[in-house]
């Protein structure tokens, strides 16, 4: 999930105009993204952050995006204030509108609701595989296990509609693709929001 959120991430800069490079030096924007499970991984987060401290003069956009920045908040701004982004998984198709407000001018800008249909629609998904395609049927999680953050940093369980998986998957294998893996916290909880209540064996 972390890899399509990744893919994600970047259609949706690409269908703003911006291009990948090969030297930090040279980004203009720099996301860092993390699951947020474990202090290490928190470190290892913030340690990452570090590594961007010289670069608030230079004109860089440094952000946070995933389970991290949905679990830590504005608090990332207090730990590290040369970071103007925080954003978490269900409001990526929101990147749009957020760095647009930072090339307005505004200094720190945010992402942070849970409880959306919109996590499942990006302007643009950039496929890394020439073979597998990731596609998101659910978010979130309904379960409240004690050692989990999910519930926290996803939201409740949303399941995407059965006609807007098939669609994609359908554009997906006339690309070429010839390999779907369907994603989400717990899969076998799909259960279809339109009136027919597919179930995910019916998906499949």
């Amino acid at each position: 999930m972390n890899a399509h959120d990744s893919e994600k991430v970047a259609g949706v800069l690409l269908g703003r105009g911006y291009q990948q490079v090969a030297d930090i030096e040279a980004a203009k924007v720099v996301f860092t993204t993390r699951a947020a499970s474990g202090r290490r991984r928190h470190r290892k987060v913030f340690s990452r952050l570090g590594e961007f401290r010289k670069h608030p003069d230079h004109g860089k956009v440094i952000g946070v995006l995933g389970c991290v920045a949905q679990q830590e908040g504005e608090e990332i701004f207090e730990r590290a204030p040369w970071v103007s982004l925080v954003c978490g998984s269900a409001s990526y198709s929101k990147l749009p509108t957020l760095l647009a407000e930072l090339e307005a001018g505004n200094r720190r800008v945010t992402g942070l609701d849970t409880d959306t249909d919109e996590t499942f629609e990006t302007e643009i998904t950039r496929r890394d595989n020439p073979f597998r395609a990731y596609l998101t049927i659910i978010e979130g999680c309904d379960k409240s296990c004690a050692y989990c953050v999910v519930p926290y940093t996803r939201g409740p369980e949303r399941s995407r509609s059965s006609a807007s998986v098939l669609e994609e998957v359908r554009k997906a294998a006339d690309a070429g693709y010839s390999e779907i893996q369907l994603l989400g916290q717990t899969v076998n909880s799909y259960r279809d929001p339109a009136a027919r209540g597919m179930t995910f064996a019916e998906l499949l």
